[in-house]
């Protein structure tokens, strides 16, 4: 009776067992493979629509020769971005097996990038950040040609408790390795107050940076940045093919 029981617990055990290593197993095709890639990009960008182009691979190493990835509405480090076109070569993925559970760039070649921000997606964001923060009431961008604004609601306590408007207006520029955009040459004014050096660093650490790419799957690169009064428009040097 034991020795029966014993076998029927390890036969199921085993049949556990591979039956997850049979659902963890490599794709053996590149057409699956391509797809597995496909729909762990939509996962990770969770994007309205995505159109992903691969050329030369994946193999089963996940190196991926040329790839070209159009989306609209991909959320990146939690922000909504209207349209985003990203090419790359030479992409290292990590191992296919991998990809159901974690996507991974382990290195790339030459990248290129294109995308829209738009001013209405930034603000909720920005409402969402503010969401159980005790000191910040809220928060709100506004877009021009020529300069960003934010204009926030602050809870501080001196003697007893202000609400202080504080504004800051700025231009937008890429940082050096191209992978954040961030407020530059920015000016604070705090309800007609001296700005307390505490209440500086608590408006810089919410606003920045507008957006990090670093936390994108793929590789996204930013050279210059055009804005109007509603959007946030970005592009590498050199721009994407198409």
């Amino acid at each position: 009776m034991w020795k029966r029981t014993i076998l029927v617990v390890c036969t199921a055990v085993f049949l556990f067992a591979a039956g997850d290593g049979w659902a963890q197993a490599a794709p053996q095709s590149e057409a699956d493979r391509a797809a597995l890639l496909k729909a762990a990009l939509e996962k990770k960008f969770s994007p309205q629509s995505m159109e992903v182009r691969l050329e030369g691979g994946p193999d089963a190493k996940g190196f991926v020769k040329k790839a070209a990835v159009r989306a609209k509405g991909a959320v990146i480090d939690k922000l909504r971005v209207e349209s985003l076109v990203m090419e790359a070569s030479d992409l290292q993925f990590n191992p296919p097996e991998e990809w159901e559970k974690h996507l991974e760039v382990k290195s790339a070649g030459d990248t290129r990038s294109r995308g829209v921000i738009l001013e209405t997606d930034i603000n909720a964001a920005m409402k969402e950040s503010v969401k159980g923060d005790r000191k910040w009431k809220s928060i709100r961008m506004d877009l021009s040609p020529t300069q960003i604004k934010a204009v926030g609601v602050y809870e501080t306590h001196f003697l007893f408790k202000l609400h202080l408007v504080v504004k800051l207006t700025g231009k937008l520029a890429a940082s050096p390795d191209g992978k954040q955009i961030f407020i530059r040459d920015y000016k604070l004014n705090v309800s007609g107050l001296t700005m307390p050096q505490g209440l500086t660093e608590d408006v810089i650490e919410k606003v920045q940076p507008i957006i990090d790419f670093r936390e994108s799957v793929f590789p996204v690169s930013v050279k210059k940045i055009v804005m109007d009064e509603t959007s946030i428009s970005f592009v590498s040097d050199p721009p994407p093919a198409q």
